[in-house]
């Protein structure tokens, strides 16, 4: 889905690519890049949230995320790195060249095999497909739009 430069889930990508592209030299830069785009993946459901509040459909539709892994990924993450401390990221330590490796090489979520990155993009992903379905299904006035 294409979106533009400005909102967030655009914003989340950039930050990713980012991470995704620090030489491992440069961790601390990664781990701002990946806190930035869980934030504002974050922040597309807050600005959503702002513009279709008042539709009649919203609290059911919002009591509906709770149950979506993406939505509470970025959730609980965006609330650890605001309100805590950062994130209980797991690190590798990879050995052979360094010029071969990215610093997001190192970092993982779910399992050492499978980069922060690639967990982020495909929570980033799913959710943007959520909000695109929310959207038509709000902006078009029926409740069966989707």
């Amino acid at each position: 889905m294409i979106l533009p430069p400005r909102h967030p889930l655009s914003r989340a990508r950039l930050f990713l690519n980012k991470a995704a592209a620090c030489p491992v030299e440069h961790r601390d830069d990664c781990e701002a890049f990946l806190e930035a785009a869980i934030v504002f993946a974050r922040a597309a459901l807050h600005r959503f949230q702002a513009e279709y509040k008042k539709h009649p459909e919203w609290k059911r539709w919002w009591q509906s995320l709770k149950s979506d892994p993406a939505i509470q990924f970025f959730r609980v993450e965006r609330d650890q790195i605001l309100k805590v401390a950062p994130p209980p990221i797991g690190q590798v330590v990879r050995l052979g060249r360094r010029e071969d490796m990215r610093a997001a090489d190192l970092y993982y979520y779910e399992s050492p095999d499978i980069p922060a990155t690639q967990t982020i993009c495909r929570h980033l992903e799913a959710f943007a497909v959520t909000l695109r379905e929310a959207e038509l299904r709000f902006s078009s006035g029926t409740v069966d739009a989707i």
